[in-house]
């Protein structure tokens, strides 16, 4: 199916499928149409799904597509929280940076109503802070142009609560990255600073200005601040072995993250925020504009693609919005097109996964669009193993991902990948298109995520 099927495609999906978007469908699509369209459509969306699951070893997956404002696809596979629930689209689960879209989209509302200006240098709202950061404003935290450094890749007591204060005495601790404004680097230090900002300027906690201003009135019932809900705890992921069995691993405490990437969500609850935000419907034309418009690149050898909590790139289905998600267990991706007026969610309970590559296989199923194939290489291997070497980490490439790379072992090939969310993590070497950082902004991403290194050791 060529590109020029689009409208018809879509229409038949409209008439014969979808219903007004955050309505529950079905757990499977009813197929229903002319020449069986729709029927192998619901057949390529489950067989999509099936394959990832059995490919990347996930236990739970939940999806929600919504086409021109109607619910094409809201369903669950497998089975979340230790195999005593079936996974559905109301499914919650870690979203991990997705919530940066929140955060971000919170400090847009209050410059729209002259609460603060995003030229304001963050110490007026942040105490503690060392006279260098007086020169670091709002807007740079958001594209990650502050040279705030990123805690999480030297924090380590993930399940630990962590104190704002604690947060802002690390950080004075450390020297800038860069002069502000002069490179790239992505830091959930700025984002759990921002948070901080939305706290001190309206006099509410995080969430609640998050549900009295997006949740509440888009609906989204389902969506909170991780651990807040007294009947439903943090939800708990899991992680891969080299065998590729299913280990649960303990949640991070939400303080860590916080308005770096602590809120719990299902697929059917960011549907509709992400619809709600392509439409127009949360911020000002002129405020939507400026988020998913990249900052000047601080030189010429760079390629800004991350606006304010959203990665802003071109791909074979159109001009492509998204953001992605890690954290210990789960992995999350986010998409909207604004071009088809298209919304896709991913979310799994999988930590060691590559979501991109699904959310975009399902986007080429419901516009028809064939994917472009990636040249094959021949690879290799040595006759026998050769002596461990322990690995080394390559120079940071500006977005928080590094790569480590040592020679492989017969059989146990594997990838070791820096996510800036949750530190080290190894990816199978069969997976191709394993992503490489969990969220990236300053490196051009026009094709999916590859494997990029393998390597038998482990991190020094």
């Amino acid at each position: 199916m060529t590109r020029r099927h689009t409208a018809a495609l879509a229409a038949l999906l409209l008439g014969a499928l979808s219903r007004p978007a955050g309505a529950q469908l079905a757990a499977n699509v009813t197929p229903a149409g002319d020449d069986g369209a729709i029927s192998r459509l619901a057949f390529t969306l489950d067989s999509i799904a099936r394959r990832a699951m059995y490919d990347q070893s996930i236990p739970g997956l939940s999806v929600a597509i919504v086409k021109d404002g109607h619910v094409v696809l809201e369903r669950g596979w497998g089975m979340v929280e230790r195999g005593r629930h079936q996974a559905t689209a109301s499914t919650p689960y870690q979203i991990a940076s997705v919530s940066k879209q929140f955060t971000a989209s919170a400090i847009l509302r209050l410059a729209e109503r002259g609460q603060l200006s995003l030229d304001d240098d963050v110490t007026r709202y942040v105490e503690g802070l060392p006279a260098r950061y007086r020169t670091i404003s709002l807007r740079q935290l958001l594209n990650h142009t502050a040279g705030v450094p990123n805690f999480t890749e030297w924090f380590r007591e993930f399940r630990q609560v962590l104190t704002p204060a604690q947060l802002v005495d690390s950080l004075a601790a450390r020297p800038l990255l860069f002069t502000p404004g002069t490179g790239f680097h992505y830091s959930n230090s700025g984002y759990y600073l921002l948070g901080l900002v939305i706290e001190r300027v309206t006099g509410q906690s995080y969430d609640g200005y998050l549900r009295e201003q997006f949740w509440g009135p888009l609906g989204m019932n389902d969506t909170e601040y991780c651990g807040d809900s007294r009947t439903r705890p943090v939800p708990a992921g899991y992680v891969r072995t080299r065998r590729g069995e299913p280990v649960q691993t303990a949640p991070w405490d939400p303080s860590v993250l916080y308005a770096a990437g602590s809120l719990c969500s299902t697929a059917a609850d960011l549907a509709k925020w992400e619809v709600a935000l392509g439409e127009g419907r949360v911020l000002s034309t002129e405020s939507y504009t400026e988020m998913t418009t990249p900052g000047a690149a601080p030189d010429a050898s760079m390629r800004m693609a991350y606006g304010y909590g959203m990665m802003v790139d071109t791909t074979d289905a159109g001009p492509y919005l998204h953001h992605d998600g890690a954290v210990a267990g789960f992995r999350s991706q986010v998409a909207w097109y604004p071009e088809e007026h298209l919304a896709v969610v991913v979310l799994m309970n999988q930590g060691l996964a590559a979501p991109e590559p699904i959310e975009r296989d399902f986007t080429r199923a419901v516009l028809g669009v064939t994917a472009r194939p990636a040249p094959r290489r021949a690879r290799t291997w040595p006759a026998a193993a050769p002596s461990p070497r322990p690995s080394r980490l390559s120079p940071d490439r500006g977005d928080g991902g590094r790569i480590a790379t040592a020679s492989p072992r017969v059989g146990e090939a594997f990838s070791l990948i820096r996510f800036p969310d949750r530190g080290t993590s190894p990816i199978p070497a069969d997976e191709p298109r394993a992503v490489c950082a969990a969220s990236c902004g300053c490196r051009p991403r026009l094709q999916p995520p590859r494997l990029v290194a393998t390597t038998n050791a482990t991190l020094a």
